[in-house]
């Protein structure tokens, strides 16, 4: 190691950010810090009676406190959304362009720089960055748009400015958190074109000149390539997934082959060989010499991604080290990628591609070595042996990138090895075919189309392949509350492991550790976990899906039920996308109970996706009213052989807990009542504590219950009606039902601007708690029988 101190000193930098991400040190320090460490490194160095251990101490504390130093500058950086409301209509904005992203079907986005809104004026030492996204309408704005503006313009158009959505639910991805981390401070949308304005045509050539290089190749991948080829091969050449299906990432996840779809190692490989042999009659030193202009034009082409940028380094620092004739080492080579990415960005060290990237080529270089002497030494034919191998790099890839795929993707793949075999030649055929195709469109466009025709082919099966492999029940494992305790124990035990395998002579002693790691490491895994939703207890947990309503209530024999599930339209599915990810994070396989309220669908919508994944097991709706919904509704039901039950004047008992339904269907009354006020009425009691939920029942429905149960409705928590609508939470519900806390199921400004004013007042005059899921995300209420408590699951 002392022939390539860059692995030294990359340590030290990476040790010294992670001291200042956990102790914020503070700046004046770290700065009187580096200088006493400088001059005296100096005075020792040209000191000739200089103790020679002192100076290499010296040295190795100034590059620790040159990374706290360095993160000090950017945690400084990391930017808040700067105004108070969370969004703010029609504004008039002035921004500067600073990129832009290739269009998409139906929006074109920016990052722009916030000059001014309103009558509010920016300084420029003010960088306000916003993603802004340009919707299309029904004309052909949106393409002169994107056809005419430049990064570096100044523009003027009237927008809506809003926050990114934070976590709102347990174990939920934090969008806002991970712009602020990139510098971005919210979102724009811009729906009215028409007022768009290019105030100043300043621009910035370099950065225009490389987007228009990604439009020219975005525009011939359109040309010669149907969707979906065409957004695969988007995100393979030009680093840009956002067309990718989210059903097809979602298959690529289950199958644990999502890393193909980044831009990595494997294009760097095809770019580097394709300008090998372009120049290799140039001679060997203006061959390599434009083979690494290639790479890093390449590199800037695709937006410097860390595993590109790794894989880019590596290359360089290869092609450098032969032309000057000096060895190279795969470690050295990947430290000094790291080193330069934390020099430009420390941040850069918490970054889920960065982590990925480097501890798939780290455990590439330290296990790989391992296994292949084993393999080498195998008596078997070549072909298997060579089969072997490159299983053996997927493999070690795998396990080196466990513990982050895990915490990022709450996911362990089985069929990924399996997959991985077939996947990564495949990919590797796909990134060739396309570098072919449109290198030879700009001589025949006719023979072009007949490389991706075949490319198209490769695609297609390729998606046959990740579905089969996907689909299967036993694809993935879910994991979640994977702490950072759990991913040293997991490098403990694999060093353990392979050490065993790298030493022991004896086969048996190397199958007693591997059973035993095999064993005894998912216990010490599950040594620090802890339930969100207790045990023993129950747990009624208020998730938040946007303008609608879904509760999820645990029962203590840890049974489950769950009272509506949110909205589903053509673009977001709450139930796929919200509530099965929060079962999986609780480890909730199965609803015992589903409860529809009523069928609206921001009630009913999110249940269809659950349903069709099998976990619901008994249902329970308002009585049909013979609507088209209706019928068609119960028909669905009926095909997917869901048991369902209809409300009526009954109860159900459920580990100790009652359930009351309060809907009379005999009444001639509740009979005349519209959707809204047929809601299933729920009240739920657990020893001497009680929660009352009603859907969307309003006025009508309020004095229809007071009437006819009156002071049986008295509860401690109230699922307060119809999202807070100025229509419900009448005084006369109010002072029998007498709640103590008031749960309002809301969107954060919503068009229909629940709740309303009257309702808050009303509450607040009758003393009742206000809990809003528009403002606090989740809420999780845990009973004992005795007492009602909140669980803070942030």
């Amino acid at each position: 190691m002392s022939k390539y101190p860059a692995i030294k000193i990359t340590l030290l930098f990476i040790v010294g950010i992670l001291l200042q991400h956990f102790t914020h040190l503070q700046q004046k320090l770290l700065i009187i810090t580096i200088i006493t460490l400088l001059f005296s490194s100096l005075i020792f160095f040209f000191n000739k009676t200089r103790v020679e251990l002192l100076l290499p101490i010296l040295l190795a504390l100034l590059f620790l406190f040159t990374g706290s130093f360095l993160y000090s500058i950017e945690q400084n950086k990391i930017v808040k959304y700067p105004f108070n409301l969370a969004k703010i209509r029609n504004s008039n904005i002035v921004a500067e362009v600073k990129s832009i992203e290739l269009i998409k079907e139906r929006k074109l986005t920016a990052k722009i720089k916030l000059l001014s809104f309103g009558n509010n004026n920016f300084s420029n030492d003010e960088d306000y960055l916003f993603i802004c996204n340009f919707w299309k309408d029904s004309t052909d704005i949106l393409e002169t748009i994107y056809n005419n503006l430049k990064i570096g313009n100044k523009i003027s158009f009237i927008g809506t400015i809003k926050r990114a959505k934070n976590r709102r639910n347990p174990n939920e991805f934090d969008y806002e958190s991970y712009l602020f981390q990139k510098g971005v401070c919210g979102l724009i949308s811009c729906y009215r074109l028409e007022t768009l304005t290019i105030l100043d045509t300043s621009e910035n050539y370099f950065a225009n000149t490389v987007f228009d290089v990604r439009k020219a190749i975005n525009n011939k991948i359109k040309l010669l390539y149907g969707s979906p080829a065409e957004a695969l091969l988007k995100g393979l050449l030009l680093g840009d997934r956002s067309d990718i299906d989210y059903q097809i990432k979602k298959y690529f996840m289950d199958t644990g082959v999502i890393h193909v779809l980044a831009v990595s190692g494997l294009h760097v490989g095809f770019i580097s060989l394709i300008f090998l042999v372009l120049f290799a009659r140039l001679g060997i030193v203006f061959q390599y010499i434009f083979t690494i202009i290639g790479i890093i034009f390449f590199l800037i082409l695709t937006g410097g991604h860390p595993s590109v940028f790794r894989a880019s380094v590596m290359a360089i620092t290869y092609l450098i080290a032969k032309l000057t004739n000096r060895s190279t080492n795969g470690f050295n080579s990947i430290a000094i990628a790291a080193l330069i990415i934390l020099l430009l960005n420390p941040s850069e060290l918490f970054n889920a591609g960065f982590l990925l990237s480097f501890s798939a080529v780290a455990s590439i270089l330290i296990l790989y070595p391992v296994l292949s002497v084993k393999v080498k030494s195998l008596n078997v034919n070549k072909l298997l042996k060579n089969l072997l191998l490159f299983i053996s790099v997927s493999l070690v890839a795998q396990l080196g990138t466990l513990p982050f795929t895990i915490v990022y993707f709450n996911k362990l793949s089985i069929v990924s090895l399996v997959a991985n075999i077939f996947v990564i030649p495949l990919i590797g055929f796909i990134v060739g075919l396309g570098i072919l195709s449109l290198f030879v469109s700009l001589f025949s466009f006719w023979l072009a189309s007949i490389f991706a025709l075949a490319n198209m082919m490769l695609i297609d099966f390729l998606y046959e392949l990740v579905f089969q492999f996907g689909k299967q029940s036993f694809a993935f494992i879910p994991v979640y509350n994977f702490s950072v305790l759990d991913g040293i124990i997991f490098y403990i035990f694999l060093f353990v492991v392979f050490y065993s395998i790298k030493n022991f002579k004896s086969k048996v002693a190397l199958i007693v550790v591997i059973i035993s790691t095999i064993i005894i490491l998912p216990i010490f895994l599950e040594l620090d976990n802890s339930n969100l939703l207790p045990n023993a207890e129950l747990s009624v947990a208020a998730i938040d899906v946007g303008q609608g309503d879904a509760i999820l209530i645990k029962f203590p024999n840890n049974k489950t039920a769950l009272i509506d599930a949110g909205n589903r339209s053509e673009y977001f599915d709450n139930g796929e996308r919200v509530i099965l990810p929060l079962l999986k994070s609780l480890e909730i396989d199965k609803l015992d109970y589903v409860f529809i309220s009523h069928l609206d669908t921001d009630h009913f919508g999110g249940i269809i996706s659950l349903i069709d994944l099998g976990i619901v097991k008994n249902l329970y709706k308002p009585f049909s009213d013979s609507s088209h919904k209706e019928i068609v509704f119960e028909n669905y039901l009926k095909k997917n052989n869901i048991n369902f039950s209809y409300y009526s004047k009954q109860s159900l008992n459920i580990a100790g807990c009652k359930l009351y339904f309060l809907n009379d269907t005999t009444d001639t009354i509740y009979k005349s009542f519209d959707i809204n006020n047929k809601s299933g009425i729920i009240k739920l009691v657990y020893g001497n504590t009680s929660f009352l939920f009603v859907g969307d029942l309003e006025r009508k429905g309020e004095i229809y219950l007071v009437n006819k149960y009156g002071r049986f409705l008295k509860s401690d928590v109230l699922k307060v009606g119809h999202h807070g609508s100025k229509t419900s939470s009448s005084n006369a519900f109010l002072n029998f039902v007498k709640p103590k806390v008031g749960i309002i199921s809301a969107g954060l400004l919503n068009k229909f601007h629940h709740p309303s004013k009257s309702v808050l007042r009303r509450l607040k005059m009758n003393k009742i708690k206000i809990r809003r899921t528009d403002f606090e995300g989740a809420i999780i209420l845990a009973s004992n029988g005795d007492s009602i408590r909140n669980i803070n699951w942030r």
